[in-house]
């Protein structure tokens, strides 16, 4: 999941409770080259439209990892674990959590804003911080982090607006990689956020052209 997540550095944190659209926004992304993308487990058919887009992800887009967010408790992480997620995002730290992902040989990426949070993360085991919430600290926060934690890999996820100049400064500030929440997304055509999203890989592959 590391892998995947540096090589293609933009993930959708999405949530719709729309089956069809939902499909539409999964296959416009993979079609800009996306291959990490998370569903969100903020609504009551989040379970029921997540496993219907694994199904989709294992027949049309097999090398496309598509993982399971705001998860809160050990339950929530086994239910989607269950139903197939590649990966489990949650927006806080929990141990319990962790020891799921442990169990299932899963990639975990826990919420983080503090140094000591970040670490902690690192220490049980993290694949990915997610620095939460990043848009209200800014890449310079990043910066400073980095000094003392140069090597723990890192999500900013959390008000980043999609412009190529800001995922491009996250990932100069020494993001891993960025989280995109849909609901900032400018447009719900699919070939326009084919377009949007294939801008915003190219900014973070060339972050000092963009």
């Amino acid at each position: 999941m590391l892998d995947q997540a540096r090589r293609t550095p933009l993930t959708p944190v999405f949530y719709h409770a729309g089956d069809d659209f939902a499909r539409r926004v999964l296959a416009a992304c993979y079609a800009a080259g996306v291959r990490v993308f998370e569903f969100t487990n903020r609504g009551p058919e989040a379970y029921r439209i997540f496993a219907g887009l694994q199904k989709l992800v294992e027949a049309d887009y097999p090398d496309l990892l598509l993982g399971a967010g705001t998860i809160f408790t050990p339950e929530e992480a086994e239910r989607f674990i269950a139903a197939g997620a590649d990966f489990i995002v949650q927006p806080v730290l929990s141990p319990e959590v962790a020891a799921v992902c442990r169990r299932h040989d899963l990639a975990w990426l826990p919420g983080a804003m503090t140094l000591t949070e970040v670490y902690q993360a690192a220490q049980q085991g993290a694949a990915l911080v997610k620095l939460y919430p990043a848009g209200y600290l800014g890449p310079a926060y990043l910066q400073t982090l980095r000094g003392p934690l140069p090597q723990v890999p890192i999500m900013a996820t959390g008000g980043l607006e999609p412009r190529p100049e800001v995922v491009a400064a996250w990932r100069q500030a020494g993001a891993t990689c960025v989280g995109l929440d849909s609901r900032l997304l400018p447009t719900q055509d699919p070939t326009a956020l084919t377009a949007l999203m294939r801008t915003l890989l190219a900014a973070m592959s060339n972050p000092t052209a963009a």
